[in-house]
């Protein structure tokens, strides 16, 4: 909604791999949703959401009724409950080195299907990526087209590999024959 990029630290299962790293950043604390933004350093979801609407935004009291409270907290719980939990624990044959990775660039938008698949291969295996948003009104939009000459969603470049590619299913495909071991 802000159009902000964003580099997200997926830890699923929340007992390994970037969590260890935000335990020894938070004294132990493995909470998440954890967010650093230059010195600033928060959990909980809620102060979250307040804190970028008053710094990016318009405004906390312009938070859509639908990212506040209970509403947003049962309404995940619920998607992600009739998704399976998808993303949310690390496959076993994930690479044990992905903390040590280049965060790979995803241009997309959260409201995406599309883009949804991609996310939830990213988290399972526990790789960093730096989420470019272009939803509707994004100048990021003009961005990728700049960059590639046609707007689809979504889009990665891997720096790890030098891989740049479309297409959801190919993507999903790519990263678990990438990021996986044998």
């Amino acid at each position: 909604m802000l159009d902000l990029t964003v580099e997200y630290r997926p830890t699923p299962g929340a007992r390994s791999g970037w969590s260890d790293t935000m335990a020894l950043k938070t004294k132990g604390k493995r909470t998440v949703p954890y967010m650093e933004d230059g010195s600033i350093k928060m959990f909980e979801s809620d102060d979250i959401i307040n804190y970028l609407f008053d710094t990016y935004g318009p405004g906390r009291s312009e938070v859509p009724w639908l990212l506040k409270g209970d509403f947003a907290r049962i309404t995940a719980t619920y998607a992600a409950s009739a998704r399976g939990y998808a993303g949310s624990r690390l496959l076993p044959k994930a690479r044990k080195d992905f903390t040590t990775l280049k965060p790979i660039v995803l241009w997309g938008y959260e409201g995406s299907p599309f883009v949804r698949p991609v996310r939830e291969a990213l988290g399972s295996l526990g790789l960093a990526h730096v989420m470019i948003n272009c939803g509707r009104g994004s100048q990021n939009r003009d961005k990728l087209f700049a960059k590639t000459g046609r707007f689809q969603v979504p889009y990665i470049e891997d720096p790890n590999t030098g891989i740049n590619m479309f297409e959801s299913a190919e993507i999903v495909k790519y990263l678990m024959a990438v990021y996986t071991e044998e």
